[in-house]
C-alpha cells in the first residue's frame, strides 16, 4: 500500500515539474528580433560617428515605397562602419541594401525598399576615421 502511494506521489511530482518548465515556442516568437537592420564593416578604437541621419518615407496605399540615398563624408576621412537600424521592430519594416561605396570609401549609397502598404523608417549611422 505504501509503495503504491509513493509511486503515485512520484508520478504527480514529475508531471508537475514537467508542466511548470514547459514554455510554448509561439509565446517566445512574439519577442524575437524582427527588425531588418544592416551593418557593414566594424568599428575600431579611434573611429568617430561622422553622420547620423533618419530616413523616413510615408507609406503608399497598396504600394512598395523605394528610395536610394547617397551619404558623403568629409574629405580625407574613410568609412569604417555603416549601420542602418530599422525603427519598426514588429517585422513590417523596410529592407536596406548596400549599392556602392561603404567601408574603405568616402561615400556610401543605400537602397531602401518597404514592404507593401508600409513606409520606410531607418536611422543610418556612419563611422569613419
Amino acid at each position: 500500500m505504501f509503495a503504491q502511494k509513493l509511486m503515485i506521489l512520484v508520478i504527480v511530482v514529475v508531471a508537475a515539474v514537467t508542466a511548470v518548465e514547459y514554455v510554448p515556442r509561439a509565446h517566445l516568437e512574439e519577442y524575437a528580433a524582427k527588425s531588418h537592420n544592416l551593418t557593414v564593416g566594424y568599428r575600431m578604437p579611434g573611429d568617430r560617428l561622422i553622420l547620423q541621419q533618419n530616413v523616413v518615407k510615408k507609406s503608399a496605399w497598396m504600394r512598395i515605397v523605394k528610395t536610394t540615398m547617397t551619404f558623403n563624408i568629409p574629405k580625407y576621412k574613410q568609412i569604417t562602419m555603416v549601420s542602418a537600424h530599422d525603427r519598426k521592430t514588429d517585422g513590417t519594416g523596410a529592407y536596406c541594401k548596400l549599392i556602392r561605396g561603404g567601408p574603405g570609401y568616402g561615400n556610401i549609397t543605400l537602397n531602401f525598399e518597404s514592404q507593401r502598404n508600409h513606409g520606410i523608417n531607418f536611422t543610418v549611422y556612419i563611422y569613419a576615421r
